[in-house]
């Protein structure tokens, strides 16, 4: 594999060991290159935030569909990994250089490029460090809100009852507007 001969898929991609990997659109066989007991691989974005997002695409429309959506489900210190066939029909409108300008425009940079297997080129984006720090709460859990509990009104009812007993009149203000209206 070009780029970084000798090196495992894992290396090249930065995948290391607790992170949550989630593959989209992957091929069969590219799973289990990157299978380890240490990484936890995922073929759905609904628990965010995800580490490392593997995303293969066909076309220019494919990626443009689907990253503004993996991208809000990134931790803000993960990578995206764009990859696509780079010998394809539709890899022709899709370049290192379009991705770029993309990425560009939602806030990321593209700091990585590599051969992921003989067929799909990729190239790493990452969200640029002003951003990141914008972004820091995605990767902190939310703080435990503790249920406030509602006060017994065994300690209140009394002091109600000696309030109304003793004034005059015998009820609420609103008892006695009523009363006087009525006359």
């Amino acid at each position: 594999m070009a780029g970084y001969p000798g090196h495992p898929l894992p290396k090249k991609l930065g995948i290391k060991a607790g992170h949550k990997v989630c593959l989209l659109n992957a091929p069969g066989a590219f799973e289990r290159t990157l299978s380890s007991d240490d990484v936890r691989i995922t073929h759905d974005l609904r628990l965010p935030p995800v580490d490392v997002v593997v995303m293969f695409v066909d076309s220019l429309d494919d990626f443009e569909r689907r990253f503004t959506d993996v991208v809000g489900r990134l931790h803000p210190s993960g990578g995206l990994w764009v990859a696509w066939r780079s010998r394809s029909r539709g890899a022709r409108e899709l370049t290192h250089d379009v991705v770029q300008r993309i990425a560009l425009a939602a806030g990321m940079t593209m700091n990585k490029v590599c051969a992921i297997d003989d067929l799909h080129s990729g190239v790493r984006l990452v969200l640029r460090c002003e951003i990141r720090e914008a972004m820091a709460y995605r990767a902190e859990p939310p703080p435990m809100v503790s249920r406030r509990t509602r006060r017994s009104t065994a300690r209140i009812a009394p002091r109600i009852a000696r309030s109304s007993s003793g004034s005059a009149g015998g009820g609420s203000s609103q008892r006695r507007l009523r009363a006087r209206s009525h006359k």
